[in-house]
């Protein structure tokens, strides 16, 4: 920053380097006898002639903190492994022995001369069933109760064309409630499946 008196900071710091020109010299010598604040200031950049000539723009290349981060890394000791890796590895253990198991068990059983067949929950629902179109209109809560008065369930849908499939416990049911649905204002389709 510059000073009053015209004195710049770099010319004080090149006076106490000795880089400063005879007429400069002279300028800040005068100044100083004159100025006990600008003397204090001469001091106490002196007293950082030291620290300021060392300084360097780049960064410290000093490999103390490598060395001293090395040091701390060596003098930590090694623990155990938690209690807790241990009961881990027990479960693996115990996993792997049961799949194992499982396979030997599969591969070994004996084979009888009939494939098991397979059904899906909704089969045996189908042969009480009716498919269903309800009108754009119709509100979930209105629809729900229609299902409770007619005791039906939705087993699937909508399909592709927007039909719902019911199911009923007995053929009875589903009777009363064809007749019940295709009264209905909220139905716009009933057809047998």
């Amino acid at each position: 920053m510059d000073r009053p008196d015209g004195l710049t900071e770099d010319a004080l710091l090149a006076h106490l380097r000795g880089e400063s020109t005879p007429e400069d010299a002279a300028k800040i010598e005068a100044a100083a006898a004159e100025d006990p604040d600008l003397r204090a200031e001469l001091a106490l950049m002196g007293g950082l002639k030291g620290a300021l000539a060392a300084a360097t723009d780049g960064p410290d290349m000093r490999e103390f903190g490598w060395r001293r981060l090395e040091a701390d890394i060596g003098k930590t000791t090694r623990t155990a492994p938690p209690q807790r890796t241990h009961i881990w590895r027990i479960a693996a253990v115990f996993l792997g022995a049961l799949v194992l198991g499982q396979g030997a068990y599969i591969a070994m059983a004996p084979v009888t001369g009939e494939a098991p067949t397979f059904r899906t929950v909704s089969e045996e629902a189908a042969a009480f069933g009716l498919g269903i179109g309800f009108v754009a209109t119709a509100e979930i809560g209105d629809i729900q109760e229609l299902l409770r008065a007619t005791n039906a369930r939705i087993v699937d849908g909508p399909g592709a064309i927007g039909l719902y499939r019911l199911a009923f416990e007995t053929e009875a049911a589903r009777d009363a409630g064809r007749e019940v649905l295709s009264a209905s204002p909220l139905v716009e389709l009933v057809a047998e499946e």
